[in-house]
């Protein structure tokens, strides 16, 4: 469970660093249009759409919601990871529920064996 604890906080300060430095620089975007434009800028033109399309939420609510259903702890970990990087990135709604049933999928205990 503190490799979970340590996972989601490495993939909240990864995600917290790219909004940050990447994403909401000023005049990141006039920045990275030019010819010249640093190395980070292909970063942002990829997680632009990202997040733009809300996927860190949805990745975060799938996998919550399957976690859930199938009692399994692997998906609740993705639905974790998922949702601390879309609550950064802008995927509030859909990766706070995601997150709140990958938790409940993680701390759950398992299924007495019939």
């Amino acid at each position: 469970m503190v490799m979970v604890g340590v996972a989601v906080a490495l993939v909240f300060a990864a995600a917290l660093a790219a909004r940050f430095f990447v994403v909401e620089p000023r005049g990141a975007e006039l920045v990275c249009s030019g010819l010249d434009a640093p190395g980070w800028c292909p970063i942002r033109k990829a997680l632009v759409p990202v997040f733009t399309f809300q996927v860190f939420g949805l990745v975060s609510l799938l996998a919550g919601a399957f976690a859930v259903l199938r009692r399994q702890a692997a998906w609740g970990v993705l639905a974790l990871l998922c949702g601390a990087a879309g609550m950064v990135l802008y995927n509030v709604e859909m990766a706070s529920v995601g997150t709140i049933l990958g938790l409940i999928a993680v701390t759950r205990l398992p299924r007495a064996a019939s």
